[in-house]
């Protein structure tokens, strides 16, 4: 075997996360009683899965339903059930699944940020998330129609579907997607 060859086995084995977490506690040991260190932190309970991933397969093509005209290629969706709500954690949750699957590829910017979108949906307005990303995130969140608002400020194309507001003519069934079905009109409508 040759040396080269040899090196790069070497090098290969060679574990470099728990010398950097030694290092990193030894280079902060100062102030250590002020510090909590955890190494390979595990970031979720359980697999990290998006809701619904919706991918075009022809870019050029604009999708017209008024839920989709956002899209772009690689489209993340949150979904909170009738008994959940869209909170700000729930924002960076899909947020940060985003910039995950965009950076968990073969190779780098296989999936240029700019082909990803992000909607998170729900049966309720969510106010506190409207105001965390106006006031924090310094966002502009603007009414599109009934019940799609896009948020604005930010590279990643995003917005915010609220089912009970949606028009139940252009999206009866997303609307339906409630534990309350409102008038027996509405029942009829599915039949």
């Amino acid at each position: 075997m040759s040396k080269t060859k040899e090196k790069t086995q070497k090098e290969e084995y060679l574990q470099w996360h728990p010398a950097f977490y030694a290092t990193a506690q030894i280079e902060l040991q100062e102030e250590a009683k002020y510090l909590i260190f955890e190494d390979e932190h595990q970031l979720s309970t359980k697999p990290m899965s998006i809701d619904v991933l919706v991918i075009k397969n022809e870019q050029k093509h604009k999708v017209q339903k008024n839920i989709g005209r956002i899209f772009q290629k690689y489209n993340l969706v949150e979904y909170k059930s009738p008994t959940d709500y869209i909170s700000i954690d729930t924002f960076y949750k899909i947020y940060g699944y985003a910039c995950f699957y965009k950076s968990d590829t073969g190779t780098t910017d296989e999936i240029p940020i700019s082909e990803v979108t992000i909607t998170l949906f729900g049966l309720g307005y969510p106010r506190k998330l409207i105001k965390h990303l106006r006031e924090v995130r310094r966002y502009q969140v603007e009414k599109q129609e009934d019940g799609i608002y896009y948020v604005r400020g930010d590279f990643i194309p995003i917005q915010i579907v609220v089912g009970s507001q949606l028009s139940p003519k252009e999206n009866l069934w997303l609307r339906g997607l409630t534990n309350k079905l409102e008038s027996q009109e509405m029942l009829e409508d599915f039949w």
